[in-house]
């Protein structure tokens, strides 16, 4: 059969040998259809400008479940009678970064940006006072003085005798009065970063949070033992800090506080490193410290108090030398609205507040609460009520104290969380 191949002829074309021609029919239809694509691209763009702009207006009711909310609203107030200080005075620190607080006799320094700042502290309010210009980034320090008492705070001078020992980095820079840098203490490692640091006599003290220990150092830079190592044996957990804030300070009765963050807790030692007690417990109850490491803060009242900072929620406590809840210093609504505490991005997180505590010279047998508001800017005082005062320490039986006795389980709770070094 025989096969024919019929060839439809070409349009416009006569000799039947160039390319197709589309005819103005088509081209009219194709112009068409991209032109309603654009249209329909343009409202739908319109379209989704106008809800974005409406959810911004009034944004939309979360659906999820209320257990899935996050909200700290319920941790705003703190019931009046809970709060054993009340504001006196407040003044506000010039400088953007203001990172830590000191305080010998009469005087608070304010480690802010690159200087110290000293404030003349009374009843009626603080006094700035002239600046000290400093070489490097202060990131935390102790005063004292040349002949100090054993707790660098006794012992009245002139302040040509001070000395300042300021952790910047992985150092301690001993520094005069005059702002001369007397020794630089660069020993502790290129893992060290210096937290905090509390003068006991001719000792110092350096909390190093990159190594996880307490460096024991003498006045002249020699290193005497290093304290807080993990050792079964004596009931020492060893320090576990997920963040650089890690605390310490000196009692007058010759004890060394220790914040171990990770575990929530306040470790007492003596001078040679034995473990005498701790206290303290992770919780959102008003007895517990919140957050993945707290207290951020401590420092003492002369009769063993404790006085405790929080960061994340900013609440400020005060406990007995064993652990036991006395009272509030302020609300965390005093600081900022809740809705800066649930902030989780790192630029926008609540800065963290430093606490120091001291004597008004026109009322030498109270002891007052100091802190220090980076967020605000201040640096306030809070004296303690007429009425509802915190109790002493004395009062503390039936505290939340833990013995040594519970060491070698969390040693082991340890263990999972962290592998040894």
């Amino acid at each position: 059969m025989e096969t024919r191949r019929i060839h439809a002829p070409l349009r416009n074309h006569p000799s039947g040998d160039g390319p197709t021609t589309i005819p103005r029919g088509s081209l009219r239809q194709e112009a068409l259809l991209a032109l309603a694509c654009v249209v329909v691209g343009l409202i739908i763009g319109a379209t989704a400008v106008l809800v974005y702009r409406n959810h911004l207006r009034s944004p939309r009711t979360n659906a999820l479940p209320e257990r899935f909310v996050y909200t700290l609203d319920n941790y705003v107030s703190v019931p009046e009678e809970k709060i054993v200080f009340e504001p006196a005075w407040q003044l506000e620190i010039p400088g953007k970064d203001l990172r830590r607080l000191a305080v010998l006799e009469a005087t608070a320094w304010v480690a802010v940006d690159d200087q110290l700042l000293p404030v003349a502290l009374s009843a009626n309010g603080g006094r700035l006072e002239e600046k000290m210009a400093v070489s490097f980034s202060p990131q935390c320090l102790a005063v004292a003085r040349h002949s100090g008492g054993q707790d660098g705070r006794t012992g009245k001078g002139s302040d040509s005798d001070l000395l300042f020992f300021v952790g910047s980095g992985s150092r301690v820079i001993v520094v005069s009065a005059a702002g001369d840098v007397q020794s630089e203490w660069s020993f502790f490692g290129s893992k060290a970063v210096i937290t905090d640091i509390a003068v006991a006599g001719e000792e110092v003290f350096v909390a190093d949070a990159g190594n996880r220990v307490v460096h024991r150092v003498d006045r002249h830079g020699e290193k005497i033992a290093e304290i807080g190592h993990r050792d079964v044996d004596r009931g020492i957990l060893g320090f576990i800090i997920p963040s650089p804030y890690f605390d310490l300070a000196w009692g007058s009765d010759g004890l060394l506080r220790v914040v171990n963050p990770g575990v929530h807790r306040v470790e007492v030692y003596t001078r040679e490193g034995d473990l005498e007690i701790f206290w303290g417990k992770a919780g959102l109850d008003e007895a517990g410290f919140c957050g993945c490491c707290n207290p951020a803060h401590i420092a003492l009242f002369s009769d063993g108090r404790v006085v405790t900072a929080e960061k994340g929620i900013p609440r400020v406590k005060v406990y007995s030398a064993h652990g036991e809840l006395l009272g509030w210093v302020a609300a965390p609504e005093h600081f900022a609205p809740s809705r800066k505490w649930e902030e989780t991005r790192d630029e926008d997180r609540l800065p963290v507040l430093d606490v120091e505590v001291f004597s008004p010279p026109e009322t030498p047998d109270e002891q007052w609460v100091l802190i220090l508001d980076p967020g605000r800017s201040v640096l306030e005082a809070f004296r303690p009520k007429k009425t509802g005062q915190p109790p002493t320490s004395d009062s503390a039986e039936g505290s939340a104290i833990q013995m040594k006795k519970n060491v070698n389980m969390e040693t082991t709770a340890r263990k999972e969380l962290e592998p040894a070094s």
